[in-house]
């Protein structure tokens, strides 16, 4: 079992907090730290983090990834998910590349098709149907893939997306490649993970009657291709999770017994002054680890 942080970019949290949080997060042991990746987010996010909806604040996500990866050694650094119909396939193979560079290999690039449909629309983003997202998904993720592991120049044709003749050096840290995360739970987002993906993660919260038949329903599509498909569910601190040592036990026994890999702390709903977060870090970090054996995935 593996600890994580979903931590919060947006509302009354700003930069020196969140690399103070990273920091910590590193010096007590969590394995990753996640963050969204969003324009901005629907109103709700602010009046949860103190912030202002009239005025909606949001760091860029790899540009924080890259900074907090120069300032820390261990902990893995992802996306909780990039979007990829909002990205060019190349720019963005670029970007993951480089920072994975800069972390020298710690970077888990998660991807989805996005759920937002107001921040593509502000900014003059293409948005469609949730299938015709997911097929642009998956266009862009098979150019990236080849663009970071092929030695030729990389030519591709399809519906949505054209490369010619492509070069694309320096390819990743990680060979061949950073490991690929999937968010949401759809069949279509299951069947992408199987198939290209290192892990799962479902949206926050997701509750524990759902969990156990999506953990079916992964180990069953996963096992026909002899697969191993890490879990993450997430739940938000304090809603969720609970506020005290004892309910964390509880719950994270309840999601380990039904297949989970990892457990995302999800702070990026909360208004908690930032003192008493790195409290809750270091609480949570001499709570729970001692009762569990981490291995390196």
């Amino acid at each position: 079992m593996h600890f994580d942080l979903h931590l919060p970019t947006h509302g009354r949290y700003r930069y020196n907090e969140v690399l103070k949080f990273s920091r910590t997060a590193e010096e007590l042991g969590f394995d990753s730290i996640w963050v969204g990746d969003h324009f901005y987010l629907p109103k709700e996010f602010y009046e949860k983090t103190g912030g202002d909806p009239e005025r909606p604040n949001k760091l860029d996500a790899w540009t924080l990834l890259s900074a907090i990866a120069a300032q820390t050694k261990r902990i893995r650094l992802g996306t909780r998910v990039s979007p990829l119909p909002f990205y060019d396939p190349g720019r963005i193979a670029k970007i993951v590349a480089t920072v994975d560079m800069i972390s020298r290999g710690r970077i888990n690039f998660g991807v989805g098709a996005g759920w937002f449909k107001s921040e593509a629309t502000s900014f003059g983003l293409w948005w469609g149907r949730h299938r015709e997202r997911i097929s642009r998904m998956i266009e862009s993720l098979e150019i990236i893939l080849r663009l970071w592991t092929e030695d030729r120049k990389v030519t591709y044709n399809g519906r949505y997306y054209k490369v010619v003749e492509a070069p694309f050096w320096p390819k990743p840290f990680q060979k061949p490649y950073p490991p690929i995360w999937f968010g949401g739970s759809s069949d279509e987002i299951l069947e992408a993970a199987v198939k290209y993906g290192s892990g799962l993660l479902p949206l926050s919260n997701i509750p524990i009657k759902d969990f156990k038949a999506l953990a079916s329903k992964v180990a069953e599509k996963a096992g026909r291709r002899d697969r191993k498909i890490i879990l993450a569910p997430s739940l938000t601190y304090p809603d969720a999770i609970g506020e005290e040592p004892s309910d964390w036990v509880s719950k994270i026994e309840e999601y380990s017994e039904l297949g989970a890999d990892k457990i995302i702390a999800d702070l990026s709903t909360t208004n908690i002054p930032p003192d008493k977060i790195i409290i809750f870090l270091k609480d949570f970090s001499k709570t729970v680890f001692p009762k569990y054996q981490r291995s390196t995935y």
